[in-house]
């Protein structure tokens, strides 16, 4: 006999076989799976599968973070690879292989500090010391990679693949096949009693067969039928149910649905159809859009580019430069000017050396990886406490991966700042230190720090300090007493420096643009007032016929009021002309006048009218006041009624005093100027009211609504009570006539009743009449047979 040892270093066939299982059978059943693999169990089916072949186990190399992530957590769960190994995202067989690679790399780094590796390669790299010798077993094969297929395979294994390619195309699952062998049986049973039939009348025996129907036989049976129970059925909760009249229920209710609901539904499916359709035409469409902004996800969720927030900003930046820039301008002061101080400033625009101009370099940070490699090795090596030996030596480190958390700490490195002056004293930590730049001297250089100082040296220090300074001023140069005068320049001279600079074109711009809005301001402050106020003037000018209706009655005064009025009309038609209007020809008959004649012409008119008012050296304002307040007691020392204007007197007077013609202008000129306000006053209300239209559309269609609602409530509430005063006439006549009816049907139940208990009586007794005959019947029937039997067997 054949004995097959299961186990023993994984095959690509037998992986393919596995993969190929797992995807029909699943994750669960491994004793199934591992019936297609000969040469192994369904516990090393389930380990190869978890362990290697699962497409979710990563297998790339192992980073610097995952490195320190692991022993983090070695440090903090000791041996337990189970729990460690889906906190760094690998296998337990993965994380203990890398533990133990990490330490064989700490103890080779130790070796090869204390010399113990040897002058040759005897001792190789940390991944050959685990390595199989030969003749040497695989304890663990489903965590390496599948041996390749030979080119010709033994015959078990082709087996192995045919069978397993067999079943795993089998498709047809069990209740397929029992349904196949129950249809054999069957026809198998069919065959046997057609035979068995066939026999039995041939030998003279007939049998009377009685054909079974799968199912119910509706022909002469009641499908579904349930007996009633026996006796009568109590009547009593009907009884006591209470059936509700339509009283109260509004006629919705009553009716159902309307007829426009009904439409709405219709229309309702016809949209929600239609909207299916349209989702089915732009399903293409929707399905490729959805595509795109998966791809965007996946572009955007590639991990970025991290890099620390710089330590020397924009700002500190723009202040480093402009200390620069003040410091060479302040030497470049004093280098104008004696040459006795330019001792007293040193020299910062360069630095020392070119080694001293590069950034210094940050502190050699310490390799936390191996340092907690080094430290797990000797806490795992170390002996019993029992024992009562010393504590296991660490590795002291400034910033390790620490017990806080289950992550390992990280500290940030900074770059330093190279143009920070380091303070006075102390050692550098790390060679290329930022220099001391100090030309005068002024800062110690001694090396010693003053926080270990000790008192006497401290006095020691301070008197040296003294001493030097006193040597320093001794040494000094004796003052020379030369003394020159200079008389100050002219201010002419600094107007021309000032002028001789040529002037930017953003201020040209600006001082033009000023100079022109004072001239446009001037321009239009010289504007008579009825172009200023905006009064109403004549289109065309008559000068001839504007001068000779004009009357004088003080030739020196009047006249010359008048022609200066004639001319400021004429200049106003000419610089400021109406739309639609002749342009005026000729000269401007109004010379510019400065602004201070015109400055002083209004103020002396202002005097003279507040003189006149009774206000004198009033204001503009007050004088205004004064004149309005003047023109009203005048018209109201008017006596009551209409005024009008009268051509004659050319002035304003009572109607009674005006004679025909003066009346029937009036009032020709009053009705038309009522008419105009009439008609400016429909275009004003026409137009108000369309925008109060607009406006308050909706309040009034909501306002048209609510009135429609009203009325329809109003006219349900009439029906309501109508309905309401029927119906309790209704309930009144019936609580009458009820009795009379319950009587009659009461006394026609018991009639039914008694009819009932006659009819069953008679049911009971032909069926049992029946009963009888059929077993009569019977009873022939088989006499019958017995007697035709034995004739045969007679005649046999």
């Amino acid at each position: 006999m054949r004995i097959v040892v299961k186990g023993g270093v994984w095959k690509n066939t037998e992986d393919e076989i596995l993969k190929a299982a797992i995807s029909k059978y699943g994750k669960n059943q491994w004793a199934r799976i591992s019936s297609l693999l000969v040469r192994k169990t369904p516990k090393q089916c389930k380990a190869r599968w978890y362990e290697w072949l699962d497409p979710s186990i990563k297998k790339t190399e192992w980073s610097k973070t995952e490195d320190e992530k692991l022993l983090h957590l070695a440090k903090l769960m000791p041996t337990q690879w189970r729990t460690i190994a889906p906190i760094v995202g690998r296998t337990a067989t993965q994380c203990l292989e890398r533990y133990q690679q990490l330490l064989d790399e700490a103890e080779r780094q130790e070796n090869e500090e204390l010399g113990l590796t040897g002058p040759g390669d005897e001792a190789g790299p940390s991944d050959d010391v685990r390595k199989l010798k030969p003749g040497e077993l695989d304890t663990d094969p489903e965590t390496k990679p599948a041996k390749p297929d030979p080119i010709d395979m033994d015959e078990d294994e082709k087996e192995m693949l045919s069978e397993a390619r067999a079943r795993l195309a089998n498709t047809q699952g069990k209740k397929a096949k029992r349904k196949a062998r129950e249809r054999q049986l069957e026809e198998a049973r069919r065959l046997a009693v057609l035979q068995k039939r066939r026999e039995l009348k041939a030998a003279g025996v007939i049998s009377r067969i009685r054909e079974k129907k799968k199912g119910v036989d509706y022909n002469a049976d009641i499908p579904f039928e349930k007996q009633p129970a026996i006796g009568f059925y109590d009547v009593g909760e009907e009884r006591a149910k209470t059936y509700e009249s339509s009283i109260g229920k509004s006629r919705m209710e009553a009716e159902g649905k309307r007829k426009a609901d009904k439409g709405e539904d219709e229309r309702r499916k016809k949209q929600k159809t239609a909207s299916q359709e349209s989702n089915d035409k732009y399903q293409a469409a929707r399905e490729a859009q959805i595509a795109r902004l998966k791809e965007a996800d996946k572009i955007s969720a590639r991990r970025k580019l991290d890099l620390p927030a710089p330590q020397v900003g924009e700002k500190e930046l723009e202040d480093i430069v402009k200390l620069g820039q003040s410091g060479e301008s302040t030497r470049e002061l004093v280098e104008e000017g004696d040459t006795s101080t330019q001792g007293l400033l040193g020299n910062y625009d360069t630095i020392g050396s070119v080694h001293n101009l590069r950034t210094p370099r940050t502190e050699q940070g310490e390799d936390n990886i191996m340092s907690e490699a080094r430290n797990l090795r000797n806490m795992t090596a170390s002996q019993t406490p029992l024992l009562g030996e010393e504590n296991t030596p660490l590795h002291e480190q400034q910033s390790g991966t620490g017990y806080q958390s289950a992550t390992p700490k990280h500290v940030a490195n900074f770059t330093p700042n190279p143009l920070a002056t380091p303070s006075h004293g102390g050692a550098p930590g790390v060679p290329f230190k930022t220099p001391m730049r100090d030309t005068l001297s002024i800062n110690r250089t001694d090396g010693i720090s003053e926080a270990f100082e000790t008192p006497a040296e401290r006095k020691y220090s301070e008197r040296s300090e003294k001493a030097r300074l006193k040597t320093g001023f001794q040494n000094l140069p004796k003052p020379q007493n030369n003394f020159e005068i200079e008389m100050p320049e002219d201010e002419a001279d600094e107007i021309a420096q000032v002028a001789a600079r040529k002037e930017d074109a953003a201020e040209r711009d600006a001082r033009i643009a000023a100079a022109l809005a004072e001239e446009e301001r001037r321009i239009l402050a010289r504007r008579s007032s009825a172009i200023k106020m905006n009064l109403p003037r004549p289109v065309n000018i008559d000068v001839t016929g504007l001068l000779q209706s004009l009357s004088f009655k003080e030739k020196s005064v009047e006249e010359m009021v008048e022609n200066e009025y004639v001319r400021l009309v004429v200049h106003d038609s000419i610089h400021y002309p109406l739309p639609g209007a002749t342009p005026a020809h000729g000269v401007d008959p109004i010379a510019e006048l400065p602004d201070e004649a015109v400055d002083a012409a209004k103020s002396a008119v202002d005097a003279e009218l507040a003189a006149s008012m009774g206000v004198p050296g009033a204001n503009s304002d007050a004088v205004k006041r004064a004149l309005l307040a003047s023109i009203e007691t005048q018209l109201d020392a008017i006596p009551s009624g209409e005024l009008g204007y009268s051509k004659q007197a050319q002035a304003v007077v009572h109607l009674n005093e005006l004679d025909d013609k003066e009346k029937m202008e009036y009032y020709t000129f009053r009705f038309a100027t009522i008419k105009d306000r009439l008609t400016n006053d429909a275009v004003k209300s026409a137009k108000q009211e369309k925008k109060l239209g607009i406006k308050l559309g909706g309040y009034m269609a909501r306002k048209e609504a609510l009135s429609k609602r009203l009325s329809k409530a109003f006219d349900d509430v009439e029906t309501g009570t109508i309905n309401r005063e029927a119906f309790g006439l209704l309930a009144l006549n019936e609580r009458e006539a009820a009795p009379a009816r319950v009587y009659k049907l009461e006394k026609e139940v018991s009639f039914m009743q008694q009819r009932e208990r006659e009819l069953q009586s008679r049911y009971k007794e032909l069926e049992m009449e029946r009963r009888r005959r059929q077993e009569v019947i019977e009873g022939l029937e088989e006499e019958e047979a017995e007697r035709l039997n034995e004739i045969a067997m007679a005649a046999a």
